[in-house]
């Protein structure tokens, strides 16, 4: 893997996320696959999704959740973490 490509991954621990519904989980990992397939091309991720008070970006999610990424392009690979992950009410 070159050091110039972007790579996605969860910023907590791996147990965390298996306490998320699998339909949250199935859309946080599309929508940041297609996010790492946009940066790969050139496109800035910190451009994509809504800007939040910080330097995070806001990604809504289909069933209504919403999920955050902090970028680190200084970071070999070149880093988008999920750094928060807001599921539904529904299907909590």
């Amino acid at each position: 893997m070159s050091d110039d490509l972007w790579v996605w991954e969860y910023a907590f621990h791996a147990e965390d996320e298996i306490g998320y519904p699998k339909q949250v989980r199935d859309e946080v990992r599309a929508i940041a696959d297609q996010i790492t397939e946009l940066a790969n091309l050139g496109i800035d991720p910190t451009g994509l999704g809504s800007r939040t008070t910080g330097t995070a970006q806001r990604h809504a999610l289909p069933s209504g959740g919403w999920f955050e990424t902090q970028c680190m392009p200084r970071s070999r690979p070149r880093l988008i973490a999920v750094v928060l992950v807001i599921p539904p009410p529904h299907l909590l």
